[in-house]
Parts: structure tokens; C-alpha cells; sequence
């Protein structure tokens, strides 16, 4: 698995980089879980892998499925998802950190305005591939 990536992210421009490598990434709802008393937030995702070039044999692209946690999370906010619907599937469109006091808010946002606001400690994230790709479906569209 020599295309996988682990990046760990311990900034604001951390996150950023991460969070360009994550964008559009699928997530099941019911993929998402929150472990209070290890203050964690763990899901995996298919991740769409914009850092690889097209190629012949797969023009539109591929996915991989990525793991993804956030560590010293103290509270979760939901907004505009229902955590009891494990089978939504939610789109990722950035994840984002701002100091806010002595915490920090990571906000995960999601297409159709669904956000998950996390109040951590610091930013503490690990990312990692899991599978080898497999070809996209279709390749994400973006319109202003």
C-alpha cells in the first residue's frame, strides 16, 4: 500500500492541509463516534483522493476508505444532523480550527450546512488510509 497516506495534524494550518486532502469525503452518520471518556472523535470515510493525478485506466478518479480521529475533544455539537440516522451519509467539505478562549472549536462541515462543532483541548488529529483505492463513481463537482 505505497499510495496510502498518515498525516497528523497539531495546528490550525495543519488541520487545513488535512482537511484539503479530506474534502468530499463520504461518511455514514452511524460511522461517526464520539468516546467521551477517552475524548475522542473517530470516524472512517471514503475519501476522494485529490492528490493523485488522473489516470488512463481510472478517469474519474478513485476513493480510498480513510480513518480519521480528533484526541483532547471535550464536548460535540451537533447542527442539521441527526446522529440517530446511521445510515445518512453525510459529504465533508472542510474542517477548520479557531482558538476560542483556552479551548479550540474544530468545526467539521458538511455539505447542505450540517456541521459538527467539537470543543478540544488542542489540535490533535491522525489521518490514515486503510484500503487500497478502488475507482470513483464520479469525480466531485464543485459550482460557486
Amino acid at each position: 500500500m505505497s499510495d496510502t497516506l498518515k498525516l497528523l495534524a497539531h495546528s490550525a494550518e495543519d488541520l487545513t492541509v488535512m482537511s484539503s486532502l479530506m474534502q468530499d469525503a463520504t461518511v455514514r452518520v452511524g460511522d461517526i463516534d464520539y468516546m467521551a471518556t477517552s475524548h475522542r472523535l473517530a470516524f472512517v470515510a471514503n475519501r476522494f483522493r485529490w492528490e493523485k493525478k488522473r489516470r488512463f485506466f481510472r478517469p474519474k478518479g478513485e476513493r480510498v476508505r480513510t480513518g480519521l480521529h480528533l484526541n483532547s475533544v471535550i464536548k460535540v455539537q451537533a447542527q442539521g444532523i441527526d446522529m440517530n440516522a446511521a445510515d445518512d451519509v453525510l459529504e465533508l467539505l472542510s474542517m477548520e480550527a479557531h482558538t476560542k478562549d483556552e479551548a479550540i472549536d474544530i468545526l467539521l462541515n458538511f455539505a447542505g450546512g450540517a456541521t459538527l462543532k467539537l470543543t478540544a483541548e488542542c489540535v490533535d488529529a491522525v489521518m490514515a488510509d486503510l484500503t487500497e483505492g478502488w475507482e470513483a463513481l464520479t469525480r466531485p463537482h464543485h459550482t460557486d
